[in-house]
């Protein structure tokens, strides 16, 4: 066959080509003119440039180059243009320079099919399973299966060329591909499904109930050998029926066996819910009887808690009374021992004066150098000295019977706010009115004012003094507490006495 074919009028050449394939049910179809047998012609391998290809969706078109090292070019459907060097590389290296547009050309074009869900289907006759179970080996079930194998060819040139090399590189039908992996894939399943109880554990009686974990098991395993076998890619394998031969004796003994099985598993399950329940039911039984006791037991606990509580109560509020009753007794005696001590202040006041009129009486007899007879200097003498002792005595039990009042007053006095830094003192019971004074850093009272008139006096206390009594909210100065700020104003001085010989005279008898 020669390269080119000038300046003849036959069929096989002068005219610009449509390549196209139109054909069904093929894989692999090698391209020629309409009507024509593959390889009857030379028009088949000498294309012209500018010839029209068209590559529909779901095919290929392999370009293949007698004598380039079998180099090939691959063009994916959908496709629809004018052969050109600048789609197909290779033809600028076999296209002479010297022939220009309309060259012919030598190569071959095959279309591939890239359809997807190709399915080959297929029906294995019953052979033997020998159940994996060392008990039930004696009992060999005969099974067949019915299903199919989906496929495709792989999008990537490169696996299409390797499957178009796997099929010789020539007119291959749909037909002839399940004619050869039929016997592969029968032989492959057949194979897979005898070692399954092995190889995954499946009980052989329980095939049909796990049919669709067994088909992706069959791919997976299948898959390999199929690409590397035919260069086609197996998509699927599903599995429409696996059938038991059920005349044969071994069947029916295991399946005897199996339902026997399955009669006490089944009783079995039924024991196991009936012994949950009761558990659960016991469960719950103690639980209550638990929960019950713990509530008794809680119940126990507040009883003795309020009964302590109770006694407690009734123990403060006895002392409460008992200590109110000795106050009480302590206050009746100290107001006793104040009304006893000033009853005899005053009578010690009488005594005193008494003792004077007595005094002045003898100094009346006194002798001054001038004879008998009543001596007035004596006389004033003698009442200056009465005077003074009865207020010194008087000043005395004056201050016993402060002391006494104090003492009564502190009793039920109350207490004052501590001052800032000071930890305040536990509040008595309120009396009458006194009041609380820091003297040199320290909180000295309840005192009354003739006690603060006297400590005044003494220096102990001035203006600046904080001071405070109830109704107060906070201490004072003193000299800001009107009832206490007359303490410290300046006395009156008070009328000079007489001095003695400036009484005059008794008034002349009339």
């Amino acid at each position: 066959m020669g390269l080119f074919s000038f300046g003849k009028k036959t069929n096989e050449g002068g005219l610009m080509d449509a390549i196209r394939c139109d054909e069904k049910d093929f894989l692999i179809w090698k391209w020629r003119p309409a009507g024509q047998d593959a390889n009857s012609t030379k028009k088949e391998n000498a294309l012209r440039t500018g010839s029209s290809l068209n590559v529909r969706p779901g095919q290929a078109a392999i370009f293949l180059y007698p004598n380039t090292n079998g180099q090939y070019d691959v063009i994916k459907g959908p496709y629809n243009d004018t052969i050109k060097t600048d789609n197909m590389p290779v033809l600028a290296n076999i296209i002479g320079a010297a022939y220009g547009g309309g060259t012919p050309f030598q190569s071959e074009v095959y279309f591939i099919n890239l359809a997807k869900n190709m399915e080959l289907q297929f029906t294995l006759p019953f052979f033997r399973v020998v159940p994996a179970e060392p008990e039930y080996k004696a009992y060999n079930v005969e099974v067949a299966v019915d299903g199919s194998i989906v496929f495709e060819v792989s999008q990537n040139p490169e696996d299409i060329k390797y499957m178009f090399e796997a099929w010789g590189g020539s007119d291959t039908t749909l037909e002839e591909v399940y004619a050869k992996m039929k016997t592969l894939v029968a032989q492959e399943v057949q194979q897979i499904i005898a070692n399954a109880p092995k190889d995954t554990g499946i009980f052989v009686m329980h095939f049909n109930s796990l049919i669709g974990q067994i088909g992706p098991y069959i791919l997976n395993r299948i898959q390999g050998k199929i690409a590397h076998r035919f260069g086609i890619f197996a998509a699927d394998v599903l599995l429409s029926e696996i059938r038991y031969n059920q005349g044969s004796d071994s069947y029916q003994a295991l399946q005897r066996i199996t339902e026997e099985q399955a009669h006490l598993f089944n009783l079995e399950k039924e024991k196991n819910a009936l012994l949950a329940f009761e558990i659960q039911r016991n469960t719950m039984a103690t639980d209550a009887n638990i929960r019950n006791q713990s509530a008794a037991r809680m119940a126990d606990i507040q009883l003795d808690h309020q009964e302590d509580m109770l006694a407690r109560m009734r123990e403060e509020g006895q002392y409460a009374q008992r200590m109110q009753t000795s106050v009480a007794g302590i206050r009746g005696n100290l107001a006793a021992e104040s009304e006893y001590l000033g009853a005899h202040t005053v009578d010690v006041q009488g005594d005193v004066m008494k003792t004077g009129m007595e005094s002045l009486g003898s100094m009346s007899a006194m002798n001054m150098g001038e004879g008998g007879g009543m001596n007035p200097a004596g006389m004033m003498m003698g009442m200056g000295m009465a005077s003074g002792m009865a207020g010194q005595m008087g000043q005395m039990m004056g201050n016993m019977g402060n002391a006494f009042n104090n003492q009564v007053a502190q009793a039920g006095a109350p207490t004052p706010p501590p001052m800032p830094g000071q930890t305040p003192p536990a509040p008595p019971a309120p009396q009458a009115a006194a009041y609380f004074v820091m003297v040199n850093g320290q909180q000295f009272g309840p005192a009354d004012t003739n006690t603060l008139r006297q400590m005044a006096a003494a220096g102990q206390i001035n203006v600046q003094t904080m001071a405070w009594t109830q109704g107060m909210p906070q201490w004072a100065a003193i000299g800001t507490i009107p009832a206490l700020a007359a303490l410290f104003q300046a006395p009156q001085t008070p009328p000079t006495p007489p001095t003695p010989g400036s009484v005059p005279p008794p008034p002349p008898a009339m």
